[in-house]
Order: structure tokens, then sequence, then C-alpha cells
């Protein structure tokens, strides 16, 4: 873990370097074990996040968690560019619509998105559009998404999509060639409803942050869920989602409690759930952790 530059910031900083440690001190015996290393497919390091945890802090918190790669968006964009430029082999850049956290509800009738989005994926550095919110089929079905739709294929990335089981229906059946993740499994669907659209779509893949309770309630992994996670064991992926600054300060926590069911499937299907799936998709970042 590097040593984190506690001079280099200032009193807001330090009260969330405060808050990151009362947590990472509640969980130390956890630290010291062997733990399954974990790639992050939902991070957000958006405004909110800067002065509390700035960039060199973000990552020791993710260091301190087991979390050498993460598929990290933001909003605005430039906190994923702050991570990415501060460890350019663990960060994988997605790119959000949001220019501000006011448009989560309009982006996608919103025609102005497109030039934004076009100019920031002509860099090349971007993995990936999203996470971006869906609230009905009509929303994926607007000519500001149809051209998005088209951009991914364009560019050859993926759509990380927040959004009910509708709008996946809606997107693939727009274009069966898109790559979809699909945020936190659809957030409140049941097993049976995520089982059958990866049943169906051989290019949708899911993490399941804000469902570790839903998987596993009270500890113990849910039987549907067991089965499903078996099934289709290289189409899941672990997530946090920090999308208030104050999920990075219990960041070990929101990990860990994915562990905890991890470690109740066989270990072919944990491995592969906890990093080898989001390894195939997105590389190892050359970290060695992750190089089998």
């Amino acid at each position: 873990m590097r040593a984190v530059r506690r001079t280099a910031h200032g009193p807001v900083a330090r009260l969330g370097l405060a808050l990151w440690c009362a947590f990472a001190l509640c969980s130390a015996p956890t630290i010291a074990q062997d733990r399954l290393p974990i790639v992050d497919a939902h991070v957000h390091y958006s405004r909110d996040a800067w002065p509390l945890f700035p960039p060199d802090l973000a990552l020791d918190i993710l260091d301190a968690a087991g979390v050498p790669r993460a598929l990290v968006s933001s909003t605005p964009d430039d906190g994923t560019l702050m991570l990415e430029r501060a460890d350019p082999d663990r960060v994988v850049p997605f790119l959000r619509p949001y220019r501000s956290s006011g448009e989560l509800g309009s982006w996608y009738d919103d025609p102005t998105v497109l030039a934004y989005l076009e100019e920031r994926l002509a860099s090349g550095a971007y993995r990936g559009i999203g996470e971006f919110h869906l609230s009905d089929e009509s929303s994926a079905a607007t000519p500001v998404m149809r051209r998005i739709v088209a951009l991914a294929l364009e560019r050859d990335i993926m759509l990380h999509v927040h959004s009910g089981a509708a709008p996946i229906r809606a997107l693939l059946a727009l274009e069966p060639r898109l790559e979809l993740l699909w945020a936190h499994a659809g957030m409140s669907e049941p097993p049976e409803v995520v089982g059958a659209l990866l049943d169906r779509h051989d290019r949708l893949w899911t993490e399941l942050s804000f469902r570790a309770s839903d998987v596993a309630p009270g500890g113990a992994l849910d039987p549907a869920w067991h089965e499903l996670l078996v099934r289709h064991r290289d189409r899941f992926m672990i997530g946090s989602d920090t999308y208030l600054a104050s999920r990075w300060g219990e960041y070990g926590h929101l990990i860990d409690a994915h562990r905890a069911w991890l470690a109740q499937l066989p270990r072919e299907v944990a491995l592969a759930i906890a990093y080898k799936n989001a390894v195939r998709l997105f590389g190892a970042g050359g970290r060695r952790e992750l190089q089998d």
C-alpha cells in the first residue's frame, strides 16, 4: 500500500482521512486475512468526494480494501481523469453523460449530450459510456440514446446502464450486438428475471453493487441467487457504487460484504466473480495480483 501523503491534504481532507481510519480500524482483523482480490465494477469519484478524499487517499482506500482495479465514472468526468492520472494501471475509465448531477433524469432527451460525449470519446481513453440512468423503455429509445448505442458499436465499448429489466430488453432488441453492463443487476430485480436476461443475451454482464443483502440476506447465500451465480459465473462482477462521498469512508465494509457471500460459493465461481470476469473484459492493467 502506498504511503498516504497527509501533509498535502487540507483540513477537509484530514476529515476524510479520519472517517476512513475509523472504518478501517473497525475492520482491521479482516484486512490481515488472505482475501480474494476484487475488481470493483462500479466506482464513482465525483465532485463531493474530492475535498474529503483526494486522489492519493482514495487510492489508498482501494489498496486497503484489496481492490487493485476499478471501473470509474464520475460527475463531472474530471474526477475519473484525476484518478486515472494518479494510477493508470488501476483505473478503467468510463464516461458518464452527466456534466452535473441535475441531468440524471433528462440527459437522454438532451441532444447537447452527444457533442460532449463525442468530444471526450475522441481521446480513445474510455472503455465504456456510463453509468447512466434509464427510467423506462421510452428513455431507451430516444434519438440521443440511439446515437449513443451507435457510438458504442463504432468504438467497440460497453454501456453501463442503471435501470430495471425493461430498458435492458429494449436496448438489446434495438441492437443485439451491444455489450451492456447492467448496474446493480437491476437494483431490485429478482434472480429469475436477471437469469432470464442472461440466458437470452450473451453480451450482457451485470454487477452487484447494492445487492449484497439480497444475494445473502442475513449473511447466508440465497439458494436462488446461488444457483444463478453458479450457472452464469462468467457474467457477474462486484461493485461498490461510491455515489456519495460518505461511501468512500465505509468502502472496506462495502467490499467485505461481497467477500462474505463469495466465500460461500465454489472457489472457481468466487474467483470468476471477484475479478476474473472483469479482467477478461478489461484486462489486468499490469496488476500482478490479477494475473494467473
